[in-house]
């Protein structure tokens, strides 16, 4: 009786393990479909997309999913790496390296020893920096499969090479390593494949090349371009490639095209919210329109490059503090001599760092800390100058003000959301047909239409309803 018992028992338990082990793949299967959506979105609009990483990785450990939590791991760390966040690169690579080894997964351990190198190089321990990769190409041998992804972990090993020899100024050695990989491409069979890895290479190529040779960027950039997916989203290779462009232009005095394509590569840089090479693009404007006597928007744009520079430094300042800690803990039975160094090289940061926020305290203020009248002045300024870049730089002050136009009526065309940044800077209607050469009848004509449009009541200040938004 008791054996028959017991192994009812057990038969009880085996269906209801059945059960809850059916109910849990539906559950991780819901999962990957919402990684696969955070993975599209991840491409269109970053910041977005990293919102709902955290609460996707508490799902996944919550289901025992270590497929879905090492993607998102490597998720957060490409995130922080594209926003230039150093310091917070460091931590999250750390993870994604003991998660790594816990789970034996050698893709995302050579994965994060990528990320790691890629932090010390920017911190300027380029040696350093190099092991680290080399580690990665040691774990990613252990790999018999010849999987596609371990193609891929050694198609980035080879870029992160390329970034390094970057870091030290040396752009020929890095061109070597994107032609490496790039030849590396011959094992890939699918053509359509193909192409969308060579389009990543060539505008990686060209990125190196505008270092030191115009004419091999401009034909590089040229063949990313052609090689683009049709269905991608612009993402960070296609904001490179505007940047490309944007150099190769200024560099043969087309300023309005070069203008052009820097405006396109901030404007899907602010979309996609990807800040990498940020500082070159503030830098290129400057420059440009000191040449061309715009004074409004090369102070504009070298007040957008002090601030990026400050931030940068800020996090870079961050990142060296974790990067010497990490080198404490691993090196304890080495000579003192190195550590002493990095902390003197941190002491000297620290005091390079507390200089430049002190004169630039003294000397400039940021763009954000102008008061209101300022700011209004600055943008008026670029209005009256008919500035290609008006629109750009009042979204950069009121990022939510498009969006919360658009909540009200999805309909409105680009040209009514200019006419209301205008109206939102209290320009009256006779300013506003005097700097955009239109009659004051049709101004007016406008604001009727926007009423009712937005439904503003009758009764209320079209003014305050806009400056409200």
């Amino acid at each position: 009786m008791r054996r028959l018992l017991l192994k009812s028992t057990i038969f009880y338990f085996l269906l209801l393990s059945t059960f809850f082990n059916a109910q849990n793949s539906q559950y991780v299967e819901k999962l990957r479909q919402k990684l696969s959506s955070n993975s599209k979105l991840f491409i269109s609009n970053i910041d977005k997309a990293y919102l709902q990483i955290n609460p996707l990785l508490a799902e996944s450990r919550k289901l025992k999913d270590s497929f879905s939590e090492m993607k998102l791991l490597d998720r957060k760390c490409r995130y922080f790496y594209s926003k230039n966040l150093m310091d917070s690169l460091i931590v999250s690579s750390e993870t994604l390296e003991i998660k790594s080894k816990e789970y034996q997964d050698v893709y995302y351990e050579a994965m994060a020893n990528v990320y790691l190198a890629e932090t010390y190089s920017i911190n300027k321990f380029h040696d350093r920096a190099i092991l680290y990769l080399n580690t990665a190409y040691d774990i990613l041998q252990k790999d018999q499969s010849k999987s596609k992804k371990i193609f891929y972990a050694k198609a980035n090993i080879l870029n992160s090479y390329s970034n390094i020899y970057l870091d030290i100024n040396q752009p020929r050695n890095a061109a070597k390593k994107i032609l490496e990989e790039i030849s590396s491409g011959k094992e890939l069979k699918n053509p359509e494949e193909y192409a969308n890895f060579q389009y990543l290479n060539y505008s990686n190529l060209a990125n190196v090349y505008i270092q030191y040779n115009v004419d091999s960027a401009d034909y590089y950039v040229k063949k990313s371009i052609d090689l683009r997916p049709k269905d991608l989203p612009y993402e960070k290779a296609m904001v490179s490639n505007h940047i490309v462009l944007g150099e190769v232009l200024k560099s043969r005095g087309d300023f309005k095209n070069s203008i052009s394509n820097f405006h396109k590569a901030l404007f899907f840089s602010h979309k996609n919210g990807i800040d990498l090479n940020k500082n070159l693009i503030y830098s290129a404007l400057q420059e440009i329109y000191a040449k061309t006597g715009n004074k409004d928007s090369s102070d504009y744009y070298q007040q957008k490059l002090k601030q990026l520079d400050l931030n940068m430094l800020e996090s870079k300042y961050n990142s060296l503090q974790k990067v010497i800690e990490k080198e404490k803990i691993e090196d304890k039975r080495k000579n003192s001599y190195k550590i002493i160094l990095w902390v003197f090289s941190l002491i000297i940061l620290l005091g390079v760092f507390g200089y430049f926020i002190s004169k630039y305290k003294r000397k400039s203020k940021t763009f954000e800390d102008f008061n209101l009248h300022e700011t209004y002045s600055q943008l008026i300024n670029l209005v009256k100058n008919k500035d290609d870049s008006f629109l750009f730089s009042f979204e950069n002050i009121f990022p939510q003000f498009s969006s919360n136009l658009l909540k009200i009526n999805p309909d409105l065309q680009q040209s009514e959301i200019e006419f209301c940044a205008l109206l939102k800077l209290k320009l009256t209607t006779k300013e506003i047909a005097q700097y955009t050469f239109i009659e004051t009848r049709t101004v007016q004509n406008k604001k009727y239409r926007l009423r009712k449009k937005l439904d503003i009541p009758q009764n209320e200040d079209i003014y305050q309803f806009i400056d409200n938004i």
